[in-house]
């Protein structure tokens, strides 16, 4: 059987950011973000009958949970802004049984 699936994605993501002013003693920006986020997911497996009620299966799924932008300023007019991408590729290789066995 091939198959696809897609559906809402929840997450939590920790970043942390240190910036440092080159020839600027003390000027060191830094964040500690833990954010929770919801994005998407998509993806498409296999599942075979391997016998005796067992079954194997092969499945990908993408996550997507979405940009975030962070600016962080240090003393004086240093600042940067950069965006961050949070996103995942997953590959699952299953077994499953059904219960009772015989034949799908």
């Amino acid at each position: 059987m091939v198959y696809g699936t897609a559906g809402v994605a929840y997450g939590q993501t920790k970043s942390d950011y240190v910036v440092n002013v080159a020839g600027v003693p003390g000027a060191v920006a830094t964040a500690n973000i833990k954010d929770n986020r919801v994005g998407w997911t998509a993806g498409a497996g296999i599942e075979g009958v391997i016998g005796g009620g067992w079954t194997a299966k092969l499945e990908y799924l993408y996550v997507d949970l979405g940009t975030e932008t962070v600016t962080l300023s240090a003393v004086g007019p240093a600042s940067v802004t950069f965006d961050r991408k949070f996103s995942d590729n997953i590959v699952r290789v299953g077994f499953n049984y059904r219960w009772g066995g015989g034949a799908y």
